[in-house]
């Protein structure tokens, strides 16, 4: 019972204080807000990227990969210099985007797609336009994205053997452009500084939801033939999609599949690959990467509040320790042990850091619907941050209150009860 009132007794005093003290006990508590807050913005957004991001590979499947031209664990090694980065990305030949049709024969490989990312264009009817995110893609595509046709269709094989003047857009970029009249059987152009095509409109499609979708809403599609025909493809931003059969072992897939690139680079045995096969896995080990240096910087940031609040907590108590001397001689002189009035400071300053933790909190939480309201980026408060964002704010209490507390406990009853 004692035990628990020294517990209550310094919680009343440290929340009296905050009362009589307002300014100064608002100054002392605004680092550990602050550090509170960068924990809780900064988790909520993570965690939010991290669930976007395994929900943007969850559609195609765990088993669906990538073949790209370079070496891609080199590549994505931020630590080595960008010169060699970028000799690594040259050094290997592109890939031919027909040898798509290779790997779609592979047995236990459902389809096999060329992809190719085309950035910095926009799309215009007349007077409306609006920028895009343009792909030249096969025309199996919708077995590997998994979205849905809204709208109209999807480009045929023979459309994209043909080079077909045709395009699918998403939901946003047919409203930004056509507004509420119908697409379908529309042209719009596609333009680049002095790159132009004239395309028809045979498809709406919705990609699935995820975080990168909503952070860029408008998308055209076009047979990859055709951007390859009328537009400036890069051979080096051509890369492969490939979704095995439901069925087949992600092992047996990536074997055949790295086999057969071999006798299509006509790589002898000995030789080392000049591709790379990405999985997901991977992906996800990468984006774990990031996200590692986001945790880092977010605990440095919240390191810091912590800090500046701890060092306000000292001078706090040490006021708090001065002008309290002759009560804790009183105390002394009655039978008062040390460690009831060590615990009794060290309860006061963890309640000064606590209650600056639960303002933090109270304001990240505002800050994360903010976030959820108003900004494509999606924040979800792990229940790991409220704990840990408490847990560091009470013991930024103790460790900075200890030494004030120490002090208190260590004086002399006679002195005390002699200060003026």
């Amino acid at each position: 019972m004692g035990f628990v009132s020294t517990i209550s007794e310094g919680i009343a005093v440290a929340l009296d204080s905050l009362g009589a003290n307002k300014v100064r006990s608002g100054l002392t508590i605004l680092g550990v807000t602050i550090g509170v807050l960068v924990v809780m913005v900064m988790a909520a957004v993570i965690t939010g990227i991290n669930r976007s991001f395994s929900e943007l590979l969850a559609p195609n499947g765990m088993t669906t990969f990538s073949v790209v031209h370079f070496d891609f664990s080199a590549m994505m090694n931020f630590s080595g210099p960008l010169d060699d980065q970028e000799r690594g990305f040259m050094r290997n030949p592109p890939l031919q985007p027909e040898w798509t049709r290779e790997l779609g024969r592979l047995p236990g490989i459902r389809s096999a797609a060329p992809i190719a990312e085309l950035g910095g264009y926009e799309a215009n009817v007349g007077s409306d336009r609006v920028e895009i995110s343009l792909y030249g893609v096969g025309a199996d595509y919708l077995e590997i994205d998994s979205g849905d046709i809204m709208a109209g269709r999807w480009f045929t094989q023979t459309e994209g053997d043909r080079r077909a003047d045709v395009v699918v857009i998403d939901s946003a970029a047919a409203v930004g452009l056509f507004g509420n009249r119908d697409p379908l059987g529309r042209d719009i152009r596609i333009s680049r500084r002095n790159e132009n095509a004239r395309v028809r409109v045979i498809g709406v499609y919705r990609p699935p939801a995820n975080l990168f979708a909503g952070l860029a809403t408008h998308y055209v599609w076009l047979p990859f033939a055709t951007a390859d025909k009328v537009l400036r493809v890069w051979d080096r931003q051509i890369s492969f999609s490939v979704r095995p059969d439901p069925d087949v072992d992600l092992e047996a897939a990536l074997d055949a599949t790295r086999a057969r690139m071999r006798q299509l680079r006509g790589l002898k045995p000995g030789q080392e690959d000049d591709f790379d096969v990405v999985t997901s896995d991977q992906m996800l080990n990468l984006w774990g990467q990031l996200t590692n240096v986001l945790f880092a910087a977010m605990v440095g940031l919240s390191s810091i509040g912590l800090m500046v609040g701890g060092v306000g907590v000292i001078g706090i108590m040490m006021i708090s320790v001065t002008e309290r001397t002759r009560e804790i001689g009183l105390r002394k002189a009655m039978g008062g042990r040390r460690r009831d009035i060590l615990w009794q400071f060290l309860v006061e300053a963890a309640t000064l850091t606590v209650v600056g933790g639960a303002t933090g909190m109270l304001i990240g939480g505002a800050l994360v619907w903010a976030v959820n309201q108003w900004t494509p980026l999606p924040a979800v408060v792990p229940m790991w941050s409220i704990v840990a964002a408490l847990g560091a704010s009470a013991l930024t209490g103790v460790g900075f209150g200890l030494y004030p507390a120490s002090r208190a406990a260590g004086l002399d009853p006679i002195d005390a009860l002699r200060y003026e």
